[in-house]
């Protein structure tokens, strides 16, 4: 019954993002500066993305009942893991409360700077229409990639490229 109620929940948080998302906001695109969010920790903490300048940002969007997500998570991770002085990774997470998150990550035994978007402001704000939904911000704040579906370790190390003139994963 969990499971069906999971479901139900993904369809309808894809039927929301369908209606209710533009598939394009006019200025979202390379080349273009990230708009400035409010961005909330599970344990209510707030940061805004212009908070993070002066380092490269991956703004990553998903959710724990996302199958790309579940298996792209743990490459998110090692990359945040792996390069936390050179970037900042944000994972945001769409919609879930932070008993499922905690526990997802618990289980999954990843360790990631979690974001929560209870109320699909950050999503809407992204045009995020699927997930995983990637952004990859430079250190002046600038958009340099977007990637609409799970990444693959060579697909992350090109984008990255775009930021840090060299492979980093």
């Amino acid at each position: 019954m969990k499971r069906l109620h999971k479901y139900a929940a993904m369809s309808a948080f894809t039927l929301f993002l369908a209606v209710f998302i533009p598939a394009c906001e006019e200025g979202l695109a390379v080349g273009k500066r990230a708009p400035d969010v409010t961005l909330n920790t599970p344990d209510g903490r707030t940061a805004k993305l212009s908070d993070y300048r002066g380092k490269p940002v991956v703004l990553h969007f998903w959710a724990t009942w996302c199958g790309p997500c579940i298996r792209e998570l743990p490459l998110i991770a090692e990359l945040g893991a792996r390069n936390s002085a050179e970037l900042t990774v944000l994972a945001v997470n769409c919609a879930e409360t932070d008993q499922e998150v905690s526990s997802f990550l618990a289980d999954m035994k990843l360790v990631l700077n979690v974001m929560m978007d209870r109320d699909f402001l950050i999503s809407e704000t992204y045009n995020v229409n699927a997930i995983p939904q990637t952004y990859l911000i430079d250190s002046e704040g600038i958009i340099r990639s977007i990637q609409v579906g799970a990444y693959t370790r060579p697909e992350l190390n090109r984008d990255l490229a775009i930021l840090f003139k060299k492979n980093i994963l």
